[in-house]
């Protein structure tokens, strides 16, 4: 699952969920500065690495959210799920905040 938000000087924010046969479930984000290349984006970053895996069919992920903060319009806050350990329900919630450089 991803989410997007947009500050004030036209930087553009994804967070998202990754999970794969050999990356526990976790988050991740990534943008670009308006001065970016169009159709490219920065290279991705780590906000949480999982440390197990799910072991039932319940779902998980479903709910991130990536916003722009109101005070400033340019600090960015993430929050999603990942998993701290392997079970059926050992996901957990982690919010993040970062802001871009040319944003003041």
């Amino acid at each position: 699952m991803g989410s997007i938000a947009m500050d004030k000087m036209g930087d553009i924010a994804v967070g998202y969920s990754v999970s794969s046969a050999s990356v526990y479930p976790g988050m991740r984000y990534t943008g670009r500065v308006a001065s970016d290349p169009l159709n490219a984006l920065e290279a991705e970053a780590t906000v949480h690495s999982g440390s197990g895996s799910q072991s039932s069919g319940a779902r998980w992920g479903d709910y991130t959210s990536m916003s722009v903060d109101p005070a400033d319009d340019c600090t960015m806050w993430y929050t999603g799920e990942y998993m701290a350990g392997s079970g059926a329900l050992e996901w957990a919630t982690r919010v993040f905040s970062f802001r871009f450089s040319a944003c003041q």
